[in-house]
């Protein structure tokens, strides 16, 4: 199995974020459509023409040029866009010659930077570079913005949901170290993201909100990453949200979608429909962040990570120390499958003892090891700590 396939098994919301290409290319924007024409499509099918789709078509790109707008606003020389996905935003930056870090999963980076470059000029190819990190790892997005001098802009859009408690938490005390660092700010349009579709849906057809949120939900749930991961920004209410990000050491500037965005591009020749929809968004708010005086993250340090695999008697014996992430996992997959390919396993033996973390990657992985086996009780893990140890009982694993 090649390295590719080995990043689409452990990170599979890749496949999401080229669907939310797709779905922007059927506005019709150039630099859109080009990077759509340029991706591997894979398994992408044409869009159903519905009322529900065109809801999300719209408020993706609401969402995609008001992230523009800010990245043109702010007076930071660096975007930080997280996650980037497979969105021209890069081209949008470079031409206001401003510095452009894409940081994102490693097989979202590895294509996007190859399609990027197509697109970009000379001159804008020095504005631009694209970063792999695991969001809950403060060291991997340090390092990817080593070379920043000057104030940072950091948006995210659409990121928030993806993360269970405990990883929501670490990812804003990462934000709020790199910003106590670099100085600058945070947007999010999180604060409403599945309100802005059902406001959308609704004032497309005139129906109910809760037609577009339950399909959204549904959606959701089809996706692995999301079955466990109720937090404030899944289940809580707008002001619950906001205090959450005040108690993890931020003020919060409001700004309404309308003061951002005058105009939907793909509806400019539909005036009646384009402003009842920004009419909808009067309650929507996109937030900016910065960061208090305490830093209130923690400066842990991280064993280095490190795999060791051995066999005996049809016994696969593995002992992981450091971060089991994002980054990393695809690693200890493709030392498994390499091991795989000469031996049939009876039992698989995980030593978690120096295991200082594990992400969805590493559980997806885990996963994988167990389905593997004829007897699933024959996966074992044993001495994982109590913050780890919680994680995987969560999953359904017995700590030994």
């Amino acid at each position: 199995m090649n390295d590719n396939e080995i990043l689409k098994k452990v990170n599979p919301l890749y496949f999401s974020a080229k669907g939310c290409l797709g779905l922007l290319a059927e506005t019709g924007d150039l630099d859109i459509v080009n990077f759509y024409n340029s991706i591997d499509k894979e398994q992408l099918t044409a869009f159903d023409d519905n009322p529900i789709i065109k809801g999300r078509i719209i408020s993706l790109e609401v969402r995609y040029h008001i992230w523009n707008v800010i990245a043109k606003e702010t007076d930071c020389q660096t975007i930080v866009d997280l996650p980037c996905g497979y969105l021209p935003h890069s081209l949008i930056t470079a031409r206001l010659n401003k510095n452009y870090y894409g940081l994102d999963l490693p097989i979202v980076t590895d294509e996007i930077s190859r399609v990027a470059d197509k697109f970009l000029n000379e001159r804008e190819k020095f504005f631009v570079q694209y970063h792999s990190v695991d969001a809950t790892n403060y060291f991997s997005m340090h390092n990817a913005l080593k070379d920043v001098q000057g104030k940072i802009c950091i948006i995210t859009d659409g990121l928030l949901g993806h993360f269970n408690c405990d990883d929501l938490k670490i990812f804003c005390g990462n934000i709020h170290r790199l910003l106590m660092k670099f100085g600058g700010c945070w947007y999010t349009t999180d604060s409403h993201f599945t309100a802005l579709m059902s406001k959308t849906y609704a004032a497309i057809t005139g129906k109910d909100e809760a037609i577009m949120s339950n399909a959204t939900s549904k959606g959701r749930k089809k996706v692995g990453e999301f079955d466990k991961n109720e937090t404030v920004f899944t289940n809580g209410t707008f002001e619950e949200r906001r205090n959450f990000l005040e108690e993890c050491g931020f003020t919060v500037e409001s700004f309404r979608y309308p003061e951002k965005l005058k105009i939907i591009p793909s509806l400019k020749d539909n005036p009646t429909l384009m402003n009842k929809i920004l009419a909808a968004y009067q309650d929507m708010e996109i937030w900016k962040l910065t960061a208090d005086d305490t830093d209130l993250s923690e400066n842990e340090i991280d064993l280095p990570f490190t795999q060791n695999l051995s066999v005996k008697d049809n016994i696969l014996s593995i002992r992981i120390s450091g971060r089991l992430d994002t980054i990393t996992a695809p690693k200890l997959l493709q030392q498994y499958e390499e091991y795989q390919a000469e031996n049939k396993f009876a039992e698989i033996h995980i030593d978690a003892a120096e295991l200082s973390y594990i992400s969805y990657a590493g559980l997806r992985v885990f996963k994988i090891m167990r389905e593997s086996l004829d007897d699933e009780n024959l996966f074992k893990i044993v001495n994982a700590n109590d913050e780890v140890g919680e994680i995987l009982k969560e999953d359904g694993y017995t700590i030994n």
